[in-house]
Parts: structure tokens; sequence; C-alpha cells
């Protein structure tokens, strides 16, 4: 048996490309961050809810496994918090005077 003859050579993981992953749909992370500063409370709970839940469906639908859809829902956590830092910071918040 040669070298290149072992199946363990010629293993290649599985690839599944997301073209658009969430962290990438810059204009979907802006506006809930900016639907989010607007709202307070149960008004922004259940904002946040309908958003991930959309979200979670449309990841379900192209065939992500859950572990991915888990990993894709957190870093739009993250892409959200991280503008909403920004527009806090920039005083483009609502309310306030900064």
């Amino acid at each position: 048996m040669q070298r290149d003859d072992m199946p363990l050579f010629r293993w290649q993981p599985p690839v599944k490309v997301i073209l658009f992953p969430l962290t990438k749909r810059i204009g979907k992370v802006r506006h809930t961050a900016q639907k989010l500063l607007g709202k307070q409370g149960d008004d922004a709970d259940l904002y946040w809810k309908q958003v991930m839940s959309a979200n979670r469906k449309h990841l379900e639908r192209i065939g992500l496994s859950d572990d991915e859809i888990d990993d894709q829902l957190r870093e739009f956590f993250d892409a959200v918090q991280g503008e909403l830092r920004r527009l806090t910071y920039c005083g483009q918040g609502t309310g306030g005077a900064a």
C-alpha cells in the first residue's frame, strides 16, 4: 500500500458555505440595533425575540445544524451589541445628552 492510497490522506472535511452570514448583513445588524434603541423593557424583549426567531427559522430553512445556528445567532447578538455600543458612543442613541 502506497502512502497516497491511505484513506486518511484523502479525507476532506465537509465544507458548508454560508453566502450571507448574519454578521455580514450590516444593514440588518444596524436596523435591529436602531430599533432596539427606540424600545425599552418588554417591547425591546419582544422585538429581540421576534428577530431571533425569524433568524433561526431562516437558518433552519437553509439547512444549518443546531450548533451552526447557535453560532450564527450568537455572532449576530455580538454584532448587534457592538452596533448598539457604537450608536450610543457616537451620540446617535435616543434621548440623553452626550
